[in-house]
């Protein structure tokens, strides 16, 4: 919480403090002392050649500024180039290839510091190997035969 008074009255005019006016152009009112958290880490995922994968980042306070990295070094938004979509703490690779896999990791910024999330894997799955299972999928009902007497 923003902790003080946020404007002063001079004679008529209404005055705004300098750090409500920082914190206004950054676009947050959020407590300089409060150190960001990552709340949902990405998962790490196998994925065939020429697939999607979306990873997704949650973190607290939110509407702070979200970046990722892809084996350690910085993404500057999303990169045509690399098939690589960023927006509000979600990356989406469009088509995974040798040059999209690695360990990515989302990163949250404000002025008292940053916190980096655990790395998801990103993998290419082998031609030979199945897929795994997707997380929450239903298994098909038991099949019932009937006995003969």
């Amino acid at each position: 919480m923003l902790r003080g008074t946020m404007t002063a009255w001079r004679g008529t005019r209404l005055e705004v403090t300098l750090a409500c006016l920082l914190l206004a152009t950054a676009g947050c009112f959020a407590d300089l002392n409060e150190v960001p958290q990552v709340t949902v880490q990405p998962a790490s995922t196998v994925q065939k050649p020429g697939g999607t994968v979306i990873l997704g980042c949650v973190v607290e306070p939110p509407r702070m500024n979200v970046t990722w990295r892809l084996n350690g070094k910085e993404l500057n938004g999303s990169d045509d180039a690399l098939g690589v979509l960023i927006t509000h703490g979600t990356l989406v690779i469009t088509a995974l290839n040798n040059h999209t896999v690695g360990r990515y990791q989302c990163v949250a910024w404000m002025p008292a510091g940053a916190v980096a999330s655990v790395p998801a894997t990103v993998t290419l799955a082998s031609e030979s190997a199945p897929l795994p299972p997707c997380h929450g999928a239903v298994p098909p009902p038991p099949t019932i035969h009937a006995a003969s007497c």
